[in-house]
């Protein structure tokens, strides 16, 4: 009998290519969007694919679409988290309100979906949760400090979740990419009232994207799929070189930190 795994945020990028690649090795695919309309026409013509309208901020909504889910195919065996967007701007432009959108999204969003596939999960002892964060999660950017903070977020709600459910025979991992080809600039939200002094930064962050080595978004998802639902996947799976590259010389320098002002630290304690 073939698996089944829920995707949000499916109508586009990460998404989207995963239901292919997914449908491609066997699986039933959920795929779910805010907007139905802007399913890949493709999808239609896959009898694996289910196309279920869902929000990740609406509890409700998200409810609905498990049970759907379940009555068409019999079970979710498996969830990936993919729906977020990021929120551009140095800290002191955006609002608080664009700041509460962005977690609703990228943070809350993925919560409220481990929440309602877990009983289903428990119930089962098997499962295997895929939250996508970021390599960004570990290193933040200028103009991009609420977006990366909240895949910071996502990366110890990952880590401390599969603490919780591995005993139950659930698995969970964090998918980290590091610039894939997306539509993921063009559905970035800007602030409404961008502050000259600011304007170095944003030169730096442009300048740090145009010499980024973009991964490539086929073979990222392939390689998520591939590890779905087997005995042993990572915690942690990082997609795409670059990122990989970034993040280890960014742990190079924090530790070398730590060890410059480790003889104040040994002096508190």
């Amino acid at each position: 009998m073939s698996k089944t795994v829920l995707i949000t945020g499916a109508s586009s990028g990460m998404g989207e290519e995963a239901v292919f690649q997914y449908v491609e090795r066997g699986w039933n695919v959920v795929a779910t969007m805010r907007d139905t309309s802007k399913a890949n026409p493709h999808f239609a013509a896959l009898d694996e694919v289910l196309v279920l309208r869902m929000d990740v901020t609406d509890a409700p909504g998200i409810e609905r679409a498990v049970s759907t889910a379940i009555d068409r195919f019999g079970s979710v065996d498996a969830v990936m988290n993919n729906a977020g967007y990021g929120q551009l701007g140095a800290l002191e432009e955006v609002t608080p309100q664009q700041i509460r959108a962005q977690y609703e999204t990228n943070v809350i969003g993925p919560v409220l979906v481990i929440q309602a596939v877990l009983p289903h999960m428990r119930e089962r002892r098997s499962g295997h949760i895929l939250n996508v964060g970021s390599m960004g999660g570990h290193v933040s950017l200028p103009t991009m400090a609420v977006y990366t903070s909240s895949k910071s977020a996502v990366q110890n709600l990952t880590e401390g979740l599969a603490k919780e459910v591995g005993p139950l025979g659930i698995h969970v991992t964090l998918v980290e990419p590091a610039g894939c080809t997306t539509s993921f600039g063009s559905n970035a939200q800007p602030v409404a009232n961008r502050l000259p002094d600011y304007d170095p930064a944003y030169s730096a962050m442009a300048e740090f994207a145009a010499t980024s080595v973009r991964g490539d978004l086929a073979k990222s998802m392939a390689a998520v799929v591939e590890i779905t639902g087997t005995d042993a996947p990572p915690l942690h799976l990082a997609v795409g070189a670059f990122g990989l590259d970034l993040v280890r010389g960014r742990f190079e320098e924090l530790m070398a930190e730590y060890e410059e002002w480790e003889h104040v630290t040994r002096t508190t304690g």
